[in-house]
């Protein structure tokens, strides 16, 4: 099934917002779109099949046109304005083999910029590891990328991926508010529970963890109803194009269904040991890690949960990489002796297909 967008030729994503970071669900491993280079929004369009074009052949005359070849679809996403911000002291570098790049003189010797460590991680922020030359990455390169990896990266990339989900420009909170995540594009395309709207896009009745925790094998009713419900472009997709993703509690029910299912059960659920996953009638479930954890806390009035089934290409991160907005900045404040960096990027989230999507909340 294409996807289009007006971009230019595709470019690794930035690793500032884009790099795995530890114990987080990379872009990679949730399969999501990457669209760069968006400096305020992209149309999303697309190509669905049709038939019915073939008709009974009367010879001469005058053309008559029936059915479509394809069905012409879009959906606009635009990316807006974040900016991520924090500060460090010269000595989380003394006492490794970093410090030797240190300023010379006790009087500056907190003072990183003009150093060839300011430059790495400016380097780094902009780039990532990869981003450094191999002597670089030969010498301290490990060194630094645990640096600053433990510091920077899955903070930035951490909250970025929380406002992709769960970002709400309409929030009042200035943690919410920076653009709308994927759950409020979710709910604005269909606010019915129980239905399948004008476009296509599937809503399962809301999710009762109560049943869940009473009978635990009622995960598989869930799933069902979204893999049975589903459009039927979304029915016909290759398997292997199209995945389920749960939050944590969903998930570790799906998991613990699988790996403890018999054969009597006619479970569709498997577990992987060598690769460790989870597969239901043969589309993999991912893992929504993060997506729980801040619903609980921070909207505890509504359902933490989330199952949702489509093609993961069909969600799209969409962010700037070439204005000047997309920049890493690097300063050192006197008064204080710190070191604070920030980095300006875009970011926006949504999906290409309405009709590829099918989801519970």
């Amino acid at each position: 099934m294409p996807f289009f967008e007006n971009t230019p030729a595709y470019r690794p994503p930035v690793h500032v917002v884009a790099q795995p970071a530890r114990k987080i669900p990379t872009l990679e491993e949730l399969g999501f779109r990457v669209i760069e280079n968006v400096k305020t929004g992209v149309i999303l369009a697309g190509l669905l099949a049709k038939d019915k074009v073939t008709v009974r052949d009367t010879g001469c005359g005058e053309f008559v046109g029936t059915g479509k070849l394809a069905s012409w679809t879009t959906n606009e996403l635009s990316v807006d304005k974040l900016m991520a911000q924090d500060e460090d002291c010269a000595e989380t570098f003394e006492g490794t083999i970093l410090q030797g790049m240190l300023a010379a003189g006790h009087a500056t010797d907190s003072d990183l910029t003009g150093t060839q460590i300011e430059a790495l991680v400016r380097t780094y922020l902009e780039g990532g590891s990869v981003a450094l030359t191999v002597e670089e990455q030969g010498i301290f390169g490990d060194l630094l990328d645990l640096a600053l990896n433990a510091q920077v990266t899955p903070v930035v990339y951490r909250d970025a991926l929380r406002i992709w989900m769960l970002g709400d420009k309409a929030n009042a909170s200035r943690d919410y508010n920076q653009t709308d995540g994927l759950r409020k594009k979710l709910l604005s395309k269909n606010a019915t529970a129980g239905s399948t709207s004008a476009n296509g896009l599937y809503r399962a009745p809301n999710i009762v963890l109560a049943d869940l925790e009473a009978d635990p094998a009622a995960i598989e009713e869930l799933l069902a109803d979204l893999y049975d419900n589903g459009s039927d472009e979304l029915q016909d997709a290759d398997d292997d194009q199209k995945a389920f993703y749960l939050t944590k509690t969903l998930y570790r029910f799906a998991k613990n269904r699988a790996q403890t299912a018999i054969p009597e059960d006619k479970s569709k659920l498997e577990y992987d040991k060598a690769t460790k996953t989870v597969t239901y009638d043969g589309i993999e479930i991912k893992q929504l890690k993060i997506w729980e954890q801040y619903m609980k806390a921070d909207f505890p009035a509504q359902s933490p949960h989330l199952a949702l089934y489509t093609l993961p290409k069909n969600l799209v991160w969409a962010t700037d990489l070439e204005s000047d907005m997309t920049t890493a900045e690097f300063k050192y404040e006197a008064r204080t002796r710190i070191n604070w960096w920030r980095v300006l990027h875009r970011l926006g989230a949504g999906f290409a297909y309405d009709v590829l999507v099918a989801f519970a909340v």
